[in-house]
């Protein structure tokens, strides 16, 4: 229902706009560019749509006052067709009748009407409103796989419940009783209390149809038990081996593994990418020049994968063995569809190495597990993952609980070493370049410097490498003077990769010693 703060908060646009009131079905405010505000009534005549002229807000015309003109207006025809009188036939004169006769006739009965009552407004049910929910939102905004879930959830679980109530009468307390009939599915639940708080948001803020209170607002959520489960490095070798061995077994036989399915599967452990993502991979998404895989459509959007020189060479592998194409899917099955039977391979792998508590996803989690575990900053694992959110990264922090035991141990072992080594000697302290140290090494990392773009301290750089190799500490502890830690982690990941480190460690170690 429109209200007048609703109607005092309608901001003018390039083009003009109008806002129906979802109380009254015809009842229009029209916003002009130039802010002024008409209201109007809407009805169909002779099957079109034609709109009258009610007048402008103002002191003597406000929404409730201009709402009971627009009823009124609206039951116009009822009130004609009921107060209209009786038309008099020109073909039937009336008898002539004398004076004296018409002084003495009585008068005629007066006619009463009853007043026709305004109709009531049709009040828009939850069921109304899912619909366009439906239509406007998530047929438009969606990907295939989450529409399908929210018309699944609406249709299943939220319209059987509250669908032909009045969308205002929906309160908190209904939102809770329908999240508590789903506490078997506690995952569902949470779902549905989404979808039910997306549907009322587009009510309130977007279609802004009611002032009302949100009826999800504080309702809690269940807690989900998240999974803990990572491969490690003795799982990883049987993975390999049995891999191997299924690739050498011939077709027909059992435990036989089909090359495009490995392929696959090698892509997800190496990249940490979502399935759909590398089955959707296509040949021109490769970018050789630049190590990258540029994805036009993921979960989050738009992304740009960085590759390592592994992934690089299992690509050229592929390219070959399927005859170098230009394009088509990276690994799509024999006919170029999607393929289908990673899956199979994925299961047959869990039996031979006897792991079938590892899902096909946890290849993604145990990805960002061991850069975890190898020192890589949690924000930089998000990137490497496409999070959109850091906290959804922050649930890889503590998972792996063998980081969390060498925390302690480091933690315990230097308390227990710092009450033995109270009165000896401190250890060597860290020293930073020295002129002629840098000026020997600056021609060395100066040469991958990429061109254009912000410039960077490499001296500074250097140091702060130097710093956590000597300290043997976290990169994210890495002192502010040497810059942001991310920053000098992708330089000292560079260097590795391209050889110019042990260079460089070689050079200083050498010039130190004189």
């Amino acid at each position: 229902m429109l209200t007048t703060a609703q109607v005092r908060e309608l901001k003018p646009r390039d083009k003009m706009y109008e806002v129906t009131c979802a109380a009254v079905a015809g009842f229009v405010v029209r916003v002009l560019p130039s802010g002024k505000k008409v209201f109007l009534v809407r009805r169909q005549v002779d099957g079109k749509y034609r709109r009258e002229k009610i007048g402008p807000l103002g002191p003597s015309l406000g929404v409730d006052e201009a709402r009971r003109r627009a009823l009124l207006m609206l039951a116009g025809d009822a009130h004609d067709e009921v107060n209209a009188e009786p038309a008099v036939r020109r073909s039937e004169p009336a008898p002539a009748r004398s004076r004296s006769v018409a002084r003495r006739s009585a008068p005629p009965p007066v006619r009463q009407v009853e007043p026709v009552k305004p109709p009531e407004p049709a009040r828009l049910t939850v069921r109304d409103l899912a619909e366009r929910y439906t239509r406007e939102f998530i047929d438009v905004y969606l990907k295939d796989s989450s529409a399908f879930n929210y018309r699944r959830h609406l249709e299943l679980d939220i319209l059987p419940v509250l669908g032909d109530r009045d969308f205002e009468s929906i309160t908190r307390a209904d939102a809770q009783a329908l999240h508590a009939r789903l506490r078997k599915t506690p995952g569902s639940a949470n779902y549905v209390l989404c979808i039910l708080g997306s549907l009322y948001t587009r009510i309130i803020d977007d279609w802004e149809l009611s002032d009302m209170r949100h009826p999800t607002a504080g309702v809690k959520r269940f807690k989900i038990n998240t999974r803990e489960r990572f491969l490690t490095p003795e799982e990883r070798q049987r993975i390999q081996d049995a891999t191997e061995a299924g690739l050498r077994t011939p077709s027909g036989r059992k435990g036989h593994l089909e090359p495009r399915g490995v392929w696959a599967l090698q892509l997800l452990a190496l990249t940490g990418l979502r399935r759909s993502e590398i089955c959707d991979l296509t040949w021109p998404m490769v970018d050789w020049q630049h190590a990258c895989l540029r994805l036009p459509d993921t979960k989050t959007g738009q992304r740009i994968v960085h590759i390592s020189t592994q992934v690089v060479a299992l690509l050229r592998h592929i390219h070959d063995q399927t005859g170098s194409p230009r394009r088509g899917r990276v690994v799509g099955s024999r006919t170029g569809e999607r393929l289908v039977s990673i899956n199979r391979t994925w299961a047959t792998l869990r039996k031979a190495i006897d792991i079938p508590d590892v899902r096909l996803h946890d290849l993604r989690h145990s990805f960002a597990s061991d850069a975890l575990m190898g020192g890589v900053p949690l924000a930089v694992v998000g990137e490497m993952l496409g999070h959109r959110q850091p906290n959804t990264t922050k649930r890889y922090a503590h998972l792996a609980n063998s980081v969390v035991r060498d925390a302690v141990e480091f933690t315990a072992t230097r308390i227990v070493a710092a009450g033995h080594t109270v009165n000896s000697p401190s250890s060597t302290p860290f020293a930073p370049l020295r002129d002629d140290q840098w000026a020997r090494i600056a021609p060395l990392v100066d040469a991958h410097r990429p061109r254009g773009g912000k410039p960077v301290e490499l001296r500074r750089i250097v140091d702060g490498i130097r710093w956590v190799l000597h300290s043997k500490a976290r990169w994210r502890d890495m002192p502010a003077i040497y810059g942001k830690s991310t920053t000098c982690w992708r330089w000292y990941n560079r260097w590795c990769e391209d050889g110019t480190w042990p260079t460089v460690e070689a050079t200083i170690t050498a010039l130190s010693a004189r």
